[in-house]
């Protein structure tokens, strides 16, 4: 009996690449949502949740090919260091 691994005979194929590519752009979509409530919060919740209205706002201008919630923290904790 011979192993067939299916995950790597779709792996490369066209339209599992498409597939990839469509589930991450709408998973960047969904997230910049999210991102963006974070805008309607006023100053002292954001704050308490470590970060700053314009590193919301710069992560929400990033190409959605940059995973902006990922870059927010990124900012954040640059941030914080620098203030240590």
């Amino acid at each position: 009996m011979t192993y067939f691994d299916q995950d790597a005979a779709r792996a490369g194929h066209p339209i599992n690449d498409w597939s990839e590519r469509v589930f991450s752009y709408l998973r960047q979509v969904r997230r910049r949502r999210g991102l963006k409530r974070l805008l309607d919060l006023d100053e002292a919740i954001l704050e308490d949740i470590g970060v700053t209205r314009s590193e919301v706002e710069i992560a929400m201008s990033l190409p959605l090919s940059v995973d902006a919630a990922t870059e927010l923290r990124r900012m954040s904790l640059e941030r914080r260091r620098r203030f240590m």
